[in-house]
């Protein structure tokens, strides 16, 4: 079994604040060994589960937080950015798909670093009317390629998104509980290491079972962003595509699925233009 994880690092164990995650930060150190913690928690119990490989994305920020030495033999790491695929690239091929370190999507209350994709830019995302966060939309292109998603971990926020998007035979991690956008109750680090493994071996049976989701829609797809500003919806609507329905909504109509990425990364890249 080729087993995939897209590693995250906002929903990893301990991270509770922004300053965490930013590479620019003191306490960013803090945010990368957590998510080091989790990744490398899930890949090795997937190794002693029997995987055949395991290929694990850096998918938070810039792409380059986990240390590929600090994995043991049979796991590759894909590092950097821009990947075509973004948070899921390399998942083509593989048997099953793991989100570790996730976080709920931008407006969810008591959710941990909550924000889908960038906090200063979207309000919120639809996918064919479905409000979705990145767990959703990676999951929509893993169901594409054919890859069933099997497990969530992160705070109980995004597990509770993760389940009623996914359903039944989706296996979820809480490894903490959001008190608010920057405050969790989070578990010592030995004990989510052993709830991860835990995790990771049923999500493993679950997929030799053929039990695991896969999340799939039909063309024609239409992705539909609300801003925070409408300036930012401005430099959005220049990207080939857009349609302006409202002051900081735009909408986007394609028979490819993919090509709700491109567009989508497109209209993030021109705001990053904008002061801040």
């Amino acid at each position: 079994m080729k087993v995939y994880i897209s590693s995250d690092m906002e929903g990893s164990t301990g991270v509770a604040s922004t300053a965490q995650t930013d590479f620019k930060s003191p306490d960013y150190e803090f945010g990368r060994r957590m998510q080091l913690h989790d990744a490398l928690a899930a890949a090795s119990a997937a190794l002693e589960s029997g995987a055949e490989s395991v290929l694990v994305n850096d998918a938070h920020g810039r792409m380059t937080n986990l240390d590929p030495g600090r994995f043991p033999e049979g796991v590759q790491i894909i590092s950097g950015s821009p990947k075509i695929l973004g948070m899921v690239e390399g998942v083509s091929g593989c048997d099953v798909a793991l989100f570790v370190g996730y976080h709920a999507m931008a407006g969810t209350e008591k959710a941990v670093l909550d924000h889908t994709y960038d906090s200063r830019v979207v309000y919120s995302l639809k996918v064919n009317g479905y409000l979705m966060g990145e767990t959703g939309l990676n999951a929509l292109f893993c169901g594409a390629l054919g890859v069933p998603v099997g497990l969530v971990t992160g705070d109980r926020a995004v597990c509770l998104e993760a389940a009623s998007l996914l359903g039944q035979g989706l296996e979820t991690c809480e490894v903490k509980e959001g008190a608010g956008r920057c405050a969790a109750f989070t578990l010592p680090v030995p004990v989510t290491a052993k709830m991860i493994a835990s995790s990771v071996k049923q999500t493993l049976a679950n997929a030799a079972a053929g039990k695991c989701p896969k999340l799939e829609m039909k063309a024609p797809y239409t992705m539909e962003v609300a801003f925070h500003t409408t300036e930012q919806a401005d430099e959005a609507g220049l990207v080939p595509g857009s349609e302006r329905i409202s002051g900081r909504s735009l909408v986007f109509h394609t028979e490819d699925i993919f090509e709700l990425r491109r567009w989508f990364n497109s209209a993030l890249d021109v705001c990053e233009s904008l002061p801040r």
